[in-house]
Order: structure tokens, then sequence, then C-alpha cells
């Protein structure tokens, strides 16, 4: 479902191009953002393709090059330093985040951005590293993948939606409560994920995330197995929080605590926050809501920079226009419930 920003943004981005993003910063105040992307690639994935649009190298590059025209690159400690004055910083400055530790981190972006010098945090899911499991939304991707070049499956997996014609969509609406739904599918297609992490490994391993952090990578923590957090309770929000930087800063010697929210961090309440504060199980969070403020101090929104047939620069000065018209009604501030 395309939410209101989403749909704001398509509809003026191809106007945007001749706005300067100096002016759009002087004007929204904002000098600090936070970019983040999910994977880089030139081939076909089709354990994402059905998911969301992946930005190929060049389109990448030129993300990259316009960002380093307008901003100065930050890490992980800069930022740190920057945000905890919770004011503007006097050089526009930019932290890049990826989310789901996908193996294209190490294979073709770190070497475009050590090329460029910008730093960069990789958020990763622990019961994901080393190929050890699947995200269920990759599998659901994967599954329709395999139908469009085998549609004669479809009569095998019809009685699993109720006589539904759309498995397509039917295969999409699997939620994380029902995922091992996907297993029986896999089944009754002679699909195979085992097979799939073996021969493609869509994740880093152990071995190159060490390598990553040598040559100066952030690494943070992204849930044990992505889930939605807005359909999970309280105690398994908390649970997956701290059981996967637990993992990850133990087998990886990382002496901070940083998260973000898989998904995103939408109806996430202060009392999870108060609970991770409490008990000093992270020390930052992010969420990936655009250009916002949060009530929460330590919860810090990052843009999407993946959207079909966009620049960053129009997606980037789409969202600060968008932040402009909302300033004199006061929208730019997420509230949360207790």
């Amino acid at each position: 479902m395309t939410g209101f920003r989403d749909k704001f943004i398509n509809s003026i981005s191809k106007g945007v191009d001749c706005i300067p993003t100096s002016f759009l910063q002087k004007l929204s105040n904002q000098r600090l953002i936070l970019p983040f992307y999910h994977t880089i690639s030139d081939e076909e994935m089709p354990h994402i393709k059905h998911l969301y649009p992946v930005k190929g190298v060049k389109a990448f590059i030129k993300d990259l090059d316009f960002l380093l025209q307008n901003y100065t690159p930050i890490d992980y400690y800069e930022f740190i330093e920057l945000s905890g004055t919770h004011k503007q910083p006097k050089k526009p400055s930019f932290l890049l985040s990826f989310d789901d530790g996908l193996r294209e981190f190490h294979d073709i972006i770190t070497p475009i951005l050590l090329q460029k010098g910008i730093p960069a945090i990789c958020f990763l899911n622990s019961n994901f590293i080393d190929n050890k499991d699947l995200f269920y939304r990759y599998k659901s991707s994967l599954l329709i993948d395999t139908l469009k070049k085998a549609p004669h499956l479809n009569k095998r997996i019809q009685k699993l939606f109720a006589g539904s014609q759309n498995n397509t969509v039917n295969i999409l609406s699997i939620k994380y409560q029902n995922k091992d739904l996907l297993n029986e599918l896999a089944e009754l297609m002679d699909f195979n994920y085992n097979d799939f992490l073996l021969k493609q490994s869509p994740y880093l391993t152990s071995n190159q995330i060490k390598t990553l952090l040598k040559q100066g990578f952030y690494f943070g923590a992204h849930s044990l197995d992505h889930p939605e957090y807005q359909f999970i309770d309280l105690k398994e929000q908390v649970r997956q929080t701290n059981e996967c930087i637990q993992n990850i800063c133990s087998h990886f010697s990382i002496n901070y605590k940083i998260f973000s929210f898989p998904f995103n961090d939408y109806k996430v309440s202060k009392e999870f926050f108060r609970k991770i504060k409490e008990s000093n199980i992270a020390e930052n969070t992010f969420g990936c809501a655009g250009q916002k403020k949060d009530i929460v101090p330590n919860n810090f929104q990052r843009i999407p920079f993946e959207m079909k047939g966009l620049s960053g620069k129009q997606i980037l000065n789409s969202e600060l226009l968008y932040y402009i018209l909302k300033m004199p009604f006061g929208k730019n501030l997420i509230d949360r419930n207790d």
C-alpha cells in the first residue's frame, strides 16, 4: 500500500530537478539527512524483484555524486556528536545506511564507497547471517517468480487460498505470523529455499562482515528475522531487538549498540523505547519515515532512496519540499502512544 508521502513524491518528483538542493536546505533548515538503501545491483534479483525496486550501479553512483556535491559524508560517531547537540550541523551532512545485510553490500557497494570516501552503516538480521535462513518476504518473491515462469503450478497451490484466482496477490499478502505457509507452498511447487541460499548466498557471511569492519564500516541490528513490529507484541519487539543486538555485538566484538526497525517503526510505542533505554539494549535506533523529527530523542528517521524511476536528487528535493509544506502545520514530528 502506497502512503501519502510516496504519492506526493511521485507526483512532484519530475518538477523538482530544477530547484537547487541548497535552496531547499536553507528553507527547511534541514542540513542533516539519513538516506538509506537495501541493495544495489545490475543483475535480476528474483528474491527482491516483486517487492521493491533495486537501483543499478550507474544510478547509485549518480546518487552518491549528487550527495557529495551538496553534503559532507559522516560516520556513525560523527553523527552521534552532531545529533547529541539537537541542533542542525554547520555544514550539510549525510549518514548513509543499508538494511538487511545483503551480499551486494560487500561485492558491489563498499568498493564504490571506499573509492569515494563515504562511510556507511549496514544493519543485519542475525538469523540470516551466513545464509542460515531467508526473510519471509524474499521467500514470497521467489515463489511469485517461480509461478510466473511455470504458470501450471498455480493449480497445485489453489486449494491453499480457498479458490482465489490471483495467487501473486495471495502470496504477497502472507504475513510474518503465517510465514510457515510459504514453506508449504514451496513444497507444493518443488522449490527449495536451501538450494537458493546455497547457490546465491544472498546474505553477508561472518568473514565478509569482519573484513568490512576492518575497512571502517559500521554494523547494527535489524531484528532476528525481520517481523513487522506493529504486528508483534511489546515483549516480542524487545526480544527481537535485544537478542539481535547481543548476537551481533558479541560475535563481531562491536562496542556500540544500534538498531534499525525492520519495515518501519509505525505504531511502536513509547513503552518500547522506555524499555530498551532502561535495559541499555540500544543506544540509538533508526526508522524510515522520511525527513521527520521523532518525539523519542534517540530515534532517527531516514529517507528511503529506492523509488521506482526516481533519482536521489528527485527523492531528496521532493522530501525537503514536503517537509517545508508541513512546517506551518507542525506535522514534521512523530508522536507516539504510551
